[in-house]
This record gives C-alpha cells, structure tokens and sequence, in this order.
C-alpha cells in the first residue's frame, strides 16, 4: 500500500510550483502582449515597464487612462498616445530628439569645461524643455552667485529629422556684474553702522576699501542677515529680527537696505540643568553644577556664544567621565527681559563611524582637513561633536560652504561625509597713508591663505616711507607637528632714518621663527626667536650719543620674544567698545657684539561707548635693562611724543644731548584720555575729539645733556573723519607741561593711522 503520507505533500509541492510558474509567465505576457509600445528606438522597453505600479488584469479605459499619464508624467517623451487595439493597449510615444553635441557662444565667465560638467551632472541628453530650462536655470544661478544678474542665456538647434538628432547652441548673454552702490542700515540705535559694517560681506566700493568685492550676490546678503542677527543674539537681543530690500538703479548698481527690528535687551536670569541619563553619575553633577557657578553669567548679557561654549564644556565633562552616547537639548524661557535656561542631558543610541568621506576639495589636500578633526574612524559620535567639527573645519577659512551629513549604514553605524566649497585664498593689498609726523608712506603685499593646497599662509610685504622702509617675507603653517599651534618664520629686511633726530641710520637685517596659538576665548600668545644684524651709519658725529659712536658699523645680537594679547575690542579701525592688554617681553642675549637688555611693554586700552558719546583711556607702560649693566643703544630705549603725547613732536620730550641727538630713557609711562562725539553716524563718520595725554620718561646709565624726571602733559581737540579716501586725522595739541628743550609739535595731520 503506497503511503499517502509522504506521497501528498510531494504533489502538493509540485502543484505550487506549477501554479507560480504559470502566474510569472502570465506577468510577461501580459508585459510583452498585453500592452505593445511602438516609436521606442532609443528607450527600453523594460525601462518603460519599471515606471508602472500595476499590470492591467483586463482591458479597461481606466487602465488606458493611467498609462497615458504614467508615461506621460516620466518625461520620457515629447507625445504620448494610448489606443485599445485587439483586447491590447497599443501605446505610440514619439521620443524626445537627441543631443550629439553641445556648443557654448559668448561666454567668457564660465568656460566651456565648466559648462560641460554641469550638462554631465543634469543628464542633459536630450533636447527636452524641462530640461534645457532646468540647465539653464542652474547655469544661471551659478552666474548669479558670481555677481551676474542680468544673465540670459538662449538656446539654438536645428533637429535632424532621420536621425532624431541635433547639436544644442547654448548663446550667453552675461551683462555686466550688478555692483553695489551703497549699504544702509535702518532700525539700529544700539550699534552703529560702522560695527555692523565689520560684520557683514555685502561692502561699499570706496578708496578706502578699493580691494573690497562689492559684487551683488543674493545668497550673500541673505547670509549677511544670519550675521547680523548672530551678532545681536550674541549681545543680549533675543528679538532681533532683520530684512532686507535691494534698490535696483541704473548702469547696473544696487542700493541695499538691511531693515532692523533690534528689540529688548535681555540678560541671563538662571542657568541650571537636567542630568536623565540612564546612569546617575554624580561626579558628572557636580562638576558641571561647579562649572555653571563658575561661569558667573547671571544678570549678564544673553549671548548666543556664551550658550554654545556651555553645551560644549557639558559635553567635554560628560565625555571626560566615560559616557559617549548623549544628546543635550537646552530650553529657554523669556521672562521681564530675563532669559532662564535649562540644558537637559539624555541618553542616545550608539553610533560610531565607519567611514569619514571628504569630497569638494580640489586644491586642499585631505590631511589639512582631516587634522581639524576631533573624530577618527572607529571612534564614538555625538551631535556636539559635529557640531565643534563644522566650527573647526570653518576655522580654516579655506572654504565658502561647508556641510557635513551621516549615511546610515546599521543602527550603530555611520559614514560621516564632509562636502566642502573652496573659495579663493589669495589677495594683494595696497595702502596709503600721509601724515605730518611720518610723511607720506604706501604699502604693498601679497598673501596667500592655502599655499599649494597646504593650509600654509605666505605674506610678502612691502612698506615704504621718508624715513623708514622695509621688505618682509613670511610663512605660518598651521598645527604644526599636529598640535593646535601655528609655526611661523620669515625674513626682514628694515631701512631707519634717524637722521634728523639721532644722527644715524640703521640697517636691520632679521631671520625669525616662533609659534602663536590661542590660549583660550580672545587671549594668544606668540613666541619668537630672531637673529638680527644691525648696521649703524653715523650721519653728524658731532652730535651722535657717545654709545651710537662705539656701536658704528655691524652689530649681532639674538632676540626671544613673548608676547601675550587679550583683544576683545568691536573694532580694529574705529573701536567703541571692549577692552585691550598686551604684555610683550624682548631678551637680547649678550654676544660679542651687543651687551643684551631685557625689555617689557604693557598696552592697555579701554573703549566704552553711551549714544554717541565714546571714552577712552589707552596707557603705555615700560621698563629696559641692561644683562651687563651698560649703557642701552638709544633705538632700544623708549621715546616720547607724537601720536602717545600729542602737542609733541616724534622723539620730541624727553632726554637728549641736542635737537638731532635724542637719547630716550629706561623707563616709561604715558595714558591718552579722549573723548569723542559723533557728529555723522553714516557709511563716513565724524568724530569731534577732545583729548588730554600724560607722560613721563627717564633712568638712563649715562646723564645726557638735557635729562630731567619730570612730567608732560598736553590737552588739545581735533576731527577725525572716515572719509571715502580712508580715515583722516586733523588734532591740535598744546603742551600743558614741559621742558624748554622739548620739540613741540601743535598741528597733526593724517591719513591712513589717526588712532
């Protein structure tokens, strides 16, 4: 007797395998019968078949209907038409003429290979109006980025009607680039136009910024609301919002307004925290508890930085305790002008790198990337950590854009890619400035931020004056040896004239090198070592020190520097505000041919601004001796006068022996207290200032002739405007206290350096 048990499931399995064959040779048939495509030669059917969801089960208008505007809907077609032929849909398209070669007339910005990589990156293939009109249109948002605003761009082609086929004729028709006229501000009462002008791109084209691009770009300006609204956050206006218009005018220029809505200015009122991670590290607690007092922000300025630099050092305190896998999401509430903020600290899914891909940059190498950053393959990754990457690879200031994304590999895995924009490093500066203390003086370089893709910055400067030249060559390589410090070294050649108030000139020959690196927000420090050789001329022996005499012809001497600068100033070119110190200490060491010295300096300003009034006290203080107790040369020693004690003359107060033999002294102290007020807030302000110097100069080994430790003092008033041409100075000073053998000078006049 057969056994039914083990025969039926066999035939069972036979019977489903017979079924399914059938149903698969059902689907092609109904692809390959059931629906006939006819006026395909360069399209695949199959290609056709991918883009439908469903088979027709029956012949219906319905499904007659859906394939019309499937097909009709891919693009992949310039006419489509469907008929019901026989119980079969009968589909006729008419294919798209295609592209044998594409040619470029009257483009001068872009080049042909340029525009042939976009054709490449589109798939333009084919003459389609949605595709060439997309081409088009990425072509010419590519010349608007680049200032090119009145792009029209045309297209030629005559179509080959056996082949199906044409060449495409793209004709340009680039205009000119649309300049920027002029910037306004409107709505700002708490910062003037001048800081806000140092914060954006989008410049005025003047003389004193004659190298600026003032190119119309949209996407700049609308960066530069991003700016201007980080800056406000950053300065306790939570509410700030900003818009902007752009005034189109003739010959291609534009007037942009950017619109201000400042709002209220808020302070921190409580910063706390929320520890949910999964495991209550208590240690975790208490530091960042500790960390928050020590911040001491509260009743201080609501700052956006000030909040990124907490939720870093959070993070680094809950990485230092060995947790990897955490996210912080910080909640604010806005209350009477106060800002509470809480940061809360959750657990996260693991995840770590697989693959970190950089892609973009054609010039730069990958390693100078790849040493900004904190995170290698293999390693654990959180959201601050991307966050700090993208600020560190910004930091490079290599690059326009920068975007980093995650590809999800598993649950725990991720490729880390980093799509970069270069942007161009190099630039040529030039300069001038003429004054009735320096006389006429022009400035020249070049510099070069990414030199051979290196992340190395080269300067070559030249600066030229009546009395003083000099040539200067330089090279800084960044992360040298891969720590967070740049390496710096260079060559100097300096020409002095000391003619007319020394009798001698000075040549000066100096290798260098050193390191700087920031030592933590706004403070740096810089370290050199130099090796110098001096030539001294005597040009009146009669009335030259007696130490310039025995120092006649070539001197040698090696230099270490430290310096260290606090620079929290609003601006370099017009500061209102923020604070300034610097502390720089020279050691020469003796040799045989210099005896060596060691000499400290103390800068201090302070800036603070009220409306339209701003004060200011600037202070200089310093000290030089002498390694062997000898007598220091006198272009070592410090001087008095001029733009530190206006009423006075460059080397005008202080020891000498005569008019052309200024000796200086050891030891110095010198404080300018100003007031200035606003009489133009604009693209060119005016400033009236009323100013009052003290100083005071002496110790010297030997006694010059006229040598005294007395005060001098001066008071006096002026005009500084910052005018199209660059800034100029106009002050009158008058001597307060002083010494018969002193050189007064009471007019000032200057272009270029009136601060």
């Amino acid at each position: 007797m057969k056994n039914w048990k083990n025969i039926l499931p066999v035939n069972f399995i036979r019977i489903n395998i017979f079924i399914l064959f059938i149903f698969l040779n059902h689907n092609i048939y109904s692809k390959e019968i059931d629906i006939e495509i006819i006026g395909n030669k360069n399209t695949d059917k199959e290609v056709i078949y991918s883009i439908l969801d469903k088979f027709p089960e029956k012949v219906s208008i319905d499904y007659s209907n859906y394939l019309l505007k499937k097909i009709n809907d891919s693009n992949l077609f310039e006419e489509v038409s469907v008929e019901i032929i026989n119980d079969k849909y009968v589909v006729y398209v008419k294919e798209y003429p295609t592209i044998n070669n594409i040619y470029f007339r009257n483009n001068k910005r872009l080049k042909d290979d340029d525009l042939i990589l976009i054709a490449k990156e589109l798939n333009l293939n084919k003459i389609s109006d949605n595709e060439i009109q997309n081409y088009i249109f990425e072509v010419s948002e590519i010349y608007r980025s680049l200032g090119f605003n009145s792009i029209v761009i045309t297209t030629n082609y005559e179509i080959n009607e056996s082949s199906n086929s044409s060449d495409v004729y793209f004709i340009f028709d680039e205009g000119k680039l649309t300049k920027i006229k002029k910037v306004y501000f409107t709505g700002n009462k708490y910062f003037d136009n001048e800081s806000l002008f140092n914060i954006i791109k989008s410049k005025n084209k003047s003389l004193k910024n004659i190298f600026a691009n003032n190119n119309y770009k949209l996407f700049q300006i609308q960066n530069d609301i991003i700016k201007i609204n980080n800056f406000y956050k950053n300065n306790g206006f939570v509410d700030i919002h900003t818009t902007y218009e752009v005034e189109f005018l003739k010959n291609d220029k534009v007037n942009i307004f950017f619109n201000i809505d400042e709002g209220e200015e808020y302070k921190f009122k409580k910063i706390d925290f929320n520890n949910k991670l999964s495991i209550n590290n208590i240690t975790i607690n208490d530091e960042v508890t500790s960390y928050i007092i020590s911040r001491n922000l509260i009743d201080t300025n609501y700052s956006l930085e000030k909040i990124e630099n907490i939720e870093k050092n959070i993070s680094s305190i809950i990485q230092k305790n060995g947790v990897n896998f955490f996210e912080i999401k910080k909640y604010e509430k806005k209350e009477n002008n106060q800002v509470s903020l809480l940061f809360e600290i959750l657990s996260a899914k693991p995840k770590y790198i697989n693959q970190i891909n950089i892609t973009g940059n054609y010039r730069t190498y990958d390693y100078v990337i790849r040493r900004e950053l904190i995170v290698s393959e293999g390693d654990p990754l959180n959201k601050q950590q991307l966050k700090s990457l993208n600020k560190k690879i910004n930091s490079l200031n290599l690059f326009k854009n920068i975007k980093i994304t995650e590809n999800k590999i598993n649950d725990e895995l991720i490729d880390l890619n980093i799509n970069l924009d270069e942007k161009q490093t190099g630039s040529f500066n030039a300069g001038f400035s003429f004054g009735s203390l320096d006389g006429a003086a022009f400035t020249t370089g070049l510099n070069e931020k990414n030199f051979g893709g290196t992340g190395k910055s080269v300067d070559f400067l030249i600066n030229t004056s009546d009395d003083s030249n000099t040539f200067k060559l330089s090279s800084s390589e960044p992360h040298f040896y891969n720590y967070d410090i740049n390496f710096n070294y260079g060559f100097k050649y300096n020409q002095e004239d000391f003619s007319s108030s020394k009798s001698y000139k000075l040549d000066v020959y100096e290798l260098s090198s050193g390191f700087n690196y920031e030592i933590s927000e706004d403070l740096f420090h810089n370290i050199n070592l130099s090796y110098e050789s001096k030539d001294y001329i005597v040009t009146n022996s009669s009335t030259a020190s007696d130490t310039i005499l025995k120092s006649q012809g070539k001197n040698v001497s090696f230099l270490l520097k430290n310096k260290l600068i606090l620079d929290k100033l609003n601006s370099y070119m017009i500061p209102t505000n923020g604070e300034y110190i610097s502390f720089l200490n020279t050691i020469e060491t003796p040799t045989s041919s210099t005896n060596g010295f060691v000499k400290n300096e103390l800068t201090l300003k302070r800036f603070y601004k009220n409306n339209r009034s701003i004060y200011s006290i600037q202070s200089r203080f310093g000290n030089i001796f002498s390694i062997n107790v000898n007598e220091i040369l006198s272009d070592n020693k410090f001087s008095l006068g001029g733009r530190w004690l206006r009423g006075f003359d460059n080397y005008g107060a202080g020891p000498r022996n005569s008019r052309t033999s200024y000796v200086g002294g050891r030891n110095l102290f010198v404080t300018k207290l100003d007031y200035q007020y606003s009489l133009m807030q604009n693209d060119n302000p005016i400033f009236f200032n009323i100013f009052n110097d003290y100083g005071m100069l002496w110790d010297n080994k030997n006694t010059p002739t006229y040598s005294d430790q007395s005060l001098r003092a001066s008071y006096g008033f002026g005009i500084k405007f910052y005018s199209p041409i660059g800034p100029i100075g106009f002050s009158w000073g008058f001597p307060l206290i002083e010494k018969n053998y002193d050189i007064k000078r009471m007019f000032l006049f200057s272009i270029g350096n009136i601060n």
